[in-house]
């Protein structure tokens, strides 16, 4: 990438080298617990807005946290990069893995997915309320099995994108710290960009930019599911069709994307009870929870081999 300084990335090698490593530690260390929780971004992004926030403040002020959060957090882990090139390549790589890790997430997100199914399946639907409500926001207290199922996969669907396929878009455009933004903006998201009056004017800049940085990553995640659905012998055709039909029913202008893909592929339907129901069949039950994830490992999978593809013939 010669438009980037070469603290950013010093060479296709350093950057592959950083890139695999991070893949590595995002397989044995998938949960971030004590010191190294307390200093990953997307905490200290999240407590630094939540403690600017002011319920019911104006859009200027939320302008201004989006602001404050994302700068901070860039001069940090720029100067580390920056820093870390001039004692060391070596340094530099695991510099460049520890932020290329804690901007994405794939095994914490899977495994959490894998027991909401598991837990269906034993028909202990404590336990898969106590799962699945780690990765989504809707009140789980008297959902179903089914429903459960449904919020799994709508969550892996829209996960796979912000949490694994966004980062590592940004990080192909603009190494490590491309991939960092993409973190902190989505954790901004999450934090402010609720559509309540105590959030509507405050959480308008982070919505809005992660909904642009996402905008992209979305979009080609319907090519990456369709090949893994083409692979894992689900309906194309079918995916093709709902998705085309379903996308726009989500508040979110990206997560329809998806979401409604797999629900295509997999013959069923995602509902949200009162807000979205995604596809014509009926809804999941653990079976399709399993499906699901071997759509999105396999789509991992493409996603891991193109970007070395890309560094390594491209860069």
């Amino acid at each position: 990438m010669l438009y980037l300084p070469k603290f950013l990335f010093p060479n296709k090698y350093y950057f592959m080298a950083s890139f695999l490593l991070a893949l590595f530690l995002d397989v044995i260390y998938p949960y971030h617990r004590g010191f190294l929780l307390k200093i990953h971004p997307v905490h200290t992004s999240f407590l630094m807005s939540q403690r600017l926030y002011k319920p019911y403040s104006s859009r200027v002020r939320g302008l201004l946290i989006w602001i404050l959060v994302v700068l901070s957090h860039l001069l940090i882990y720029t100067l580390l990069l920056y820093l870390s090139l001039l004692v060391s390549p070596i340094l530099w790589i695991i510099a460049s893995a520890y932020i290329i890790k804690t901007s994405f997430s794939y095994k914490l997100l899977y495994d959490i997915v894998k027991k909401v199914g598991e837990s269906i399946k034993e028909n202990d639907l404590i336990s898969a309320r106590s799962n699945v409500s780690q990765i989504v926001r809707r009140n789980v207290e008297n959902l179903d099995a089914n429903h459960i199922a449904s919020a799994a996969i709508e969550s892996l669907s829209e996960s796979f994108v912000d949490s694994v396929l966004s980062p590592i878009f940004w990080l192909l455009l603009l190494g490590p710290i491309g991939s960092l933004i993409q973190r902190i903006i989505n954790t901004l998201d999450g934090s402010l960009g609720f559509k309540d009056k105590e959030h509507l004017n405050v959480g308008y800049a982070s919505a809005m930019t992660d909904t642009i940085i996402n905008y992209i990553p979305a979009r080609l995640s319907i090519i990456i599911i369709a090949i893994s659905s083409f692979f894992t012998r689900n309906n194309i055709r079918n995916l093709l069709k709902v998705w085309k039909n379903f996308r726009k029913k989500t508040e979110s202008k990206n997560a329809g994307n998806p979401m409604s893909a797999m629900a295509g592929s997999l013959n069923i339907s995602l509902e949200k009870i009162g807000e979205y129901k995604l596809g014509a069949g009926s809804l999941p039950s653990y079976n399709e929870v399993f499906k699901s994830l071997k759509i999105i490992s396999l789509s991992y999978i493409i996603l891991i081999v193109v970007t070395i593809l890309t560094i390594l013939y491209i860069y």
